[in-house]
């Protein structure tokens, strides 16, 4: 039986929430072959690399996922999270101007610059 990519997502956000990071990752991973700017997949496997302290290999999953969908507080602020985790605080400032731009709380995300 085929899955759809949303069955997929809701297997993987399962899996992820449940602390299975592996089968978490291979889903979505599987879902990106098939979508590669699909969204939540990017920013959750973000997520996942930034747990396993995989810093710079969450900054692009995020920016894509921003990309794809520049509408989503989270994105932003896992991105500019990241960025400032990578010690990038040029880009993370410029990425809270965009934030801004799209009307984002930058306090919100400012803070994150005080980490």
């Amino acid at each position: 039986m085929q899955l759809t990519i949303e069955q997929a997502l809701q297997q993987a956000v399962a899996a992820h929430k449940g602390g299975n990071l592996t089968e978490a990752e291979n889903i979505y991973r599987a879902i990106l072959q098939s979508q590669p700017r699909h969204a939540d997949a990017n920013h959750n496997l973000g997520v996942i690399a930034i747990s396993v302290n995989q810093i710079e290999a969450a900054v692009p999953l995020f920016k894509t996922a921003l990309d794809a969908n520049p509408n989503v507080e989270q994105f932003w602020l896992s991105y500019v999270d990241a960025l400032v985790k990578a010690d990038r605080l040029k880009d993370a400032k410029q990425a809270i101007k965009k934030a801004k731009k799209k009307g984002f709380d930058a306090k919100k995300l400012g803070k994150l610059l005080a980490k």
